[in-house]
């Protein structure tokens, strides 16, 4: 007797294993949409990471453009600084030469 309980043990602990493993196997179909969520996900990550090199150097170009600029806004300065101590200097000149002629004009006046 002992040995037939034996033997039904076996034969009910194998259905139960064939149970488990056909339930917990995966069809075609269940692989082939993980493998395409998958595929799906990466397709997602390597345009995201396109669209991040794009930026990136679009950045860089405004950064390039923007120092350029800027280079060319301290030049116009230093230009604008040097001609108004022209300017200045030639002011003094003007302003001068018009005291000397204003000297010369009363002096002759006086005679």
């Amino acid at each position: 007797m002992a040995r037939k309980n034996v033997g039904l043990f076996w034969v009910i602990a194998i259905l139960v294993g064939l149970g488990f493993s056909v339930m917990g196997c995966a069809t075609t179909e269940q692989l082939k949409a993980v493998d395409d969520k998958v595929t799906a996900a990466g397709a997602k990550a390597d345009k995201a990471l396109s669209e991040a090199q794009a930026a990136k150097s679009q950045a860089t170009a405004a950064a390039t453009q923007a120092d350029a600029a800027a280079q060319k806004a301290a030049a116009a300065q230093a230009k604008a600084e040097a001609a108004a101590g022209s300017a200045e200097r030639s002011a003094r000149a003007a302003d001068d030469a018009a005291k000397k002629c204003e000297a010369i004009f009363m002096k002759k006046m006086k005679k």
